[in-house]
């Protein structure tokens, strides 16, 4: 599962394109950027004039992928060249881990109850999607895509009828039949128990159409900075209900783009809340809160802050595709600069999590406080607003960090 994106500039073919590995495989050897190290661009091959063709390119870097250990020279290294040792156990390592995810999307597949959504070919059909979004598609059109949206914080959180009852209903068996089987999945990141992630089950290819299709084109309308050219994705569920998860606490999410759908909802409360923008004056102030309709999503920013609230009753479970730029992420306009907060945070935009003085405007939910308090970043020091006042001293904060070395 996955690819690779190769960018070429005008020094080509004197300099290697800049390249980024995707998918749902891990790379060994693979910097955090998703880059190849150093040392794959140096072994890349070049004629008698020193430039370079696309053919070997493309060619080094299957070898790569496939077989990194040869692609480098790893396996021919000295046998006391410690870094080569360290390479080669990373290779074995990852291959093991990747070669258990494959087992369980093969194993899965092979039982799914509705294999067209694991078709890789296939092409979004129309009868999964709600006919006001259907037609915005079709038309394609700037205009199409605006009439069919609602705006629930200008320019920053939009909302759309996306998917039919009826596809929702498919994708949620799909997600609990998956449940039933005891496969192995892993949660989609620390504040979720209960979710998966689709990649892992053999849906990669279906959130990719799903990207391509629908979140690139709105995003580079409605949020171009972040959202004109969308590269991966993280896709997962998120389940709220009693005794399991039942809020999700105030954050931002690690995308650039994020698009959130509601595909089962018998349920009560669980309002998703908007403050503001990280880093800015405002990122703690309630903006708004929107209420979850089956089939709609929800488009915003990933450095919007929010969060969801308790569910009441009933359950809800949401499909949510994170997307991200690596052109946004290489670009000036994400370096972000935190700003002195304008005033108070507003009671529901705090964060037992993040923030260092939650304490002084909520009670800390059960088994919280002992975990959370004290350990917050948020605001930074320095840009906190007059009268800021911190659950924990710095100075006790100090002493504890210092007691823990």
């Amino acid at each position: 599962g996955g690819g690779a994106t190769l960018r070429f500039d005008a020094r080509w073919p004197r300099e290697p394109p800049s390249i980024r590995v995707e998918g749902l495989l891990s790379r060994p050897l693979v910097k955090s950027d998703r880059r190849p190290p150093a040392s794959f661009y140096a072994r890349l091959p070049r004629d008698e004039a020193g430039n370079l063709s696309a053919i070997d390119v493309l060619q080094h870097l299957h070898s790569f992928l496939v077989d990194p250990a040869v692609a480098m020279g790893a396996d021919k290294a000295d046998p006391d060249d410690m870094d080569a040792k360290r390479a080669l156990n990373w290779i074995r390592d990852v291959k093991k881990v990747n070669q258990s995810r494959v087992d369980v999307i093969n194993k899965y597949t092979a039982m799914a109850l509705h294999p067209a959504l694991f078709d890789a070919a296939a092409a979004p059909v129309e009868a999964w999607f709600a006919p006001e979004f259907w037609e915005a598609h079709t038309k394609g059109t700037p205009e199409a895509w605006r009439e069919m949206l609602a705006e629930h914080v200008p320019g920053e959180v939009f909302s759309m009828p996306f998917l039919t009852d009826e596809f929702c209903d498919m994708l949620t068996e799909e997600i609990f039949a998956f449940y039933a089987t005891g496969l192995p999945a892993r949660r989609p990141n620390s504040m979720n128990n209960y979710g998966i992630i689709l990649n892992d089950i053999g849906l990669e290819s279906l959130v990719f159409a799903l990207q391509d299709a629908v979140v690139q084109p709105l995003s580079s309308i409605l949020l171009p900075d972040e959202g004109s050219e969308l590269e991966s994705h993280h896709s997962f569920t998120i389940r709220y209900r009693g005794g399991e998860d039942t809020h999700l606490d105030v954050h931002t999410d690690d995308s650039d783009i994020t698009f959130n759908i509601n595909i089962f909802g018998d349920y009560t409360g669980a309002p998703l809340v908007f403050c503001g923008i990280n880093g800015e004056p405002d990122h703690r102030l309630f903006k708004t809160a929107y209420q979850h309709k089956l089939g709609y999503a929800v488009l915003h920013r990933g450095r919007h802050r929010h969060g969801a609230e308790d569910i009441t009753s009933g359950e809800r479970v949401n499909l949510v595709v994170w997307s991200y730029s690596h052109a946004y992420r290489s670009s000036s306009t994400s370096q972000m600069v935190h700003q002195r907060e304008s005033r108070k945070p507003d009671v529901r935009c705090v964060s037992y999590t993040h923030d260092r003085d939650f304490g002084r405007f909520r009670e800390f939910p059960a088994g919280k406080k002992e975990v959370q308090r004290g350990r917050g970043w948020c605001p930074p020091r320095g840009k906190e607003y007059d009268g800021f006042v911190p659950d924990v001293p710095d100075s006790e904060v100090q002493r504890h960090q210092q007691g823990g070395q």
